[in-house]
């Protein structure tokens, strides 16, 4: 199949590269240090530097969304026309390996096999008593299915036409929810494993799965019927969005309270 070769050479290209990029990653960490402990409140530099680099990605999707939404509010032909021809093209490249593919990532990337994950990962976060953790979780996954929820119901945008759909889907198109769900789900068992994991092959493997997971989840709605392109690009943007407020809230909380605890310790 196909897409199912496809998605093996993306995972493994993406861990190719993040696997090469650890030398600068690990490289840049000690210079940071070094950099930082010259200032009084330098231990909260790397506060910062979060904030920056997560409102800069909120700022670039946000925009993205805005720019997708305000197109199909405003019935764009252009974009009427970029959706339609793309679902075209989707509908006349059908072959029954990639269906049976596209299926079951939609199955997989569904928001019941999505929340049943999350539950587990979360019930196993607060045996191990990590608490904050598993709130992360149930927030990031929770708040982003109901934020879609929401959109959803504001723009009421219809479906592709029912006839040429591979599988059933009811309710509204904009954004994908599958797209959303998928973003911010595994965005937030990328995040945990970053976090968790101490191997970076284990963390650049977690990344690369995660963003190839999304992107075959993605496109088999498109290529399912379900969803116009327009789409899976305002669930991809509006779930980045999300995953970015909520994992730099929890980063900075959790780098604060750490630095906090560091200087009551050398008493300062």
């Amino acid at each position: 199949m196909l897409p199912l070769l496809a998605s093996i050479v993306l995972f493994l290209i993406l861990w190719g590269l993040l696997v090469a990029a650890e030398p600068a990653v690990r490289g840049s960490l000690p210079r940071l240090a070094n950099f930082t402990a010259r200032f009084r409140y330098g231990d909260y530099l790397p506060v910062v530097l979060v904030l920056v680099i997560g409102g800069a990605l909120a700022a670039v999707v946000g925009d993205e969304f805005s720019d997708l939404a305000e197109l199909v509010v405003a019935r764009s032909t252009i974009l009427q026309s970029i959706d339609q021809h793309l679902h075209d093209w989707a509908v006349h490249e059908r072959s029954p390996g990639s269906t049976t593919f596209f299926a079951a990532m939609s199955v997989i990337g569904g928001p019941v096999v999505l929340g049943i994950a999350t539950g587990i990962v979360a019930g196993a976060l607060a045996i191990r008593r990590w608490f904050r953790w598993a709130l992360y979780m149930v927030v990031t996954v929770g708040g982003g299915a109901l934020i879609d929820l929401e959109l959803k119901r504001f723009f009421q945008r219809a479906r592709p036409d029912l006839a040429q759909m591979l599988r059933h889907a009811s309710g509204y198109s904009f954004p994908s929810g599958h797209a959303m769900g998928a973003t911010v789900a595994m965005g937030a068992f990328a995040y945990l494993a970053v976090r968790l994991l101490h191997r970076w092959k284990q963390k650049a493997a977690a990344i690369a799965f995660a963003i190839t997971f999304v992107v075959a989840v993605a496109v088999s709605r498109v290529y399912l019927g379900v969803h116009w392109v327009s789409d899976i690009g305002a669930g991809l943007s509006a779930g980045l969005l999300w995953l970015a407020t909520t994992t730099v809230g929890y980063e900075t909380f959790r780098r604060i309270r750490l630095i906090r605890a560091l200087r009551a310790k050398r008493g300062m």
